[in-house]
């Protein structure tokens, strides 16, 4: 299975309509959406990062997963993963590179009208069929700590191992497709020190929080969820967290929320190692 991945670039035009980017290849003489294979060591979210910026010189800013397809390639499964990435409307002039000689911005039927490919299609199709405005909320647990029996103090107090440091540095390129302007934390130290690098990376200010600290989330939890947005519990109780396996959070991993107004519109899952 070759593993691949991708994203559908959008801007908006206006407050009613938008567009898609297609890219021309001229050694398949194609129109696609920019995507590409998976390397050693990096994580489908960073490839499609990587590539949309390898191909299209565009830093885009990634919202929700909206899927993945499969097909044959040269005689091989193929399987690739796309994200929506929104881009401002000045993008900047697309500059030709070794795989991409042509970029253009076309209206959602235009473009699929133009894509070569069903599997770009499909994920054009995907995209026009779910909220495109949305904003993105990350839950995330903090990395690897010190083992609860190898703390004499405080509980509150207990620190990151060396995994969990190495973890909290991993957090800015593994984060670094989304936009992020506030950050908050439990007051714990092991959360502190979970987003100090992410923050210091991207100028921000933390706010600690002592009401989203496990204490306080064990004695009255609907305190602690009701902090980040009053209608988070009745939303992730109506989406995939009814899943137990999408309930626990692996050390520096994340749930990627996104939000219409406040409301949850879809959840995806991501890992810190895949």
């Amino acid at each position: 299975m070759i593993r691949a991945a991708g994203a559908l670039l959008w801007r908006e035009v206006d407050s009613r309509n938008l567009e898609i980017a297609l890219i021309h290849r001229p050694r398949y003489d194609d129109w696609s959406l920019p995507k590409g294979k998976i390397e050693d060591g990096e994580t489908a979210l960073q490839c499609a990062y990587r590539e949309v910026f390898e191909e299209t010189g565009i830093k885009a800013t990634f919202t929700r997963q909206l899927g993945s397809v499969e097909y044959e390639e040269s005689g091989q499964k193929k399987r690739v993963i796309f994200w929506a990435a929104r881009c401002a409307v000045d993008t900047g002039t697309f500059v030709v590179n070794e795989e991409v000689d042509e970029l253009v911005w076309f209206s959602p039927e235009d473009a699929l009208a133009k894509a070569t490919h069903d599997s770009d299609r499909q994920m054009i199709e995907d995209f026009q069929a779910q909220e495109q405005r949305t904003d993105t909320l990350i839950i995330l647990r903090h990395a690897k700590a010190l083992e609860r029996g190898d703390w004499d103090e405080a509980d509150s107090e207990r620190t990151l191992d060396e995994v969990g440091f190495d973890q909290a540095q991993l957090l800015i390129k593994h984060l670094e497709p989304f936009a992020i302007d506030e950050v908050y934390t439990s007051n714990y130290t092991r959360c502190v020190q979970t987003v100090t690098p992410l923050s210091h990376s991207r100028g921000l200010t933390i706010t600690q929080v002592p009401s989203l600290n496990e204490e306080t989330f064990e004695n009255d939890p609907q305190r602690s969820v009701a902090f980040a947005i009053p209608t988070m519990l009745r939303g992730i109780l109506n989406t995939k967290l009814k899943n137990k396996d999408l309930i626990k959070l692996e050390p520096g991993d994340a749930w990627i929320v996104h939000r219409v107004r406040g409301e949850i519109v879809g959840l995806d899952y991501l890992s810190i190692t895949n």
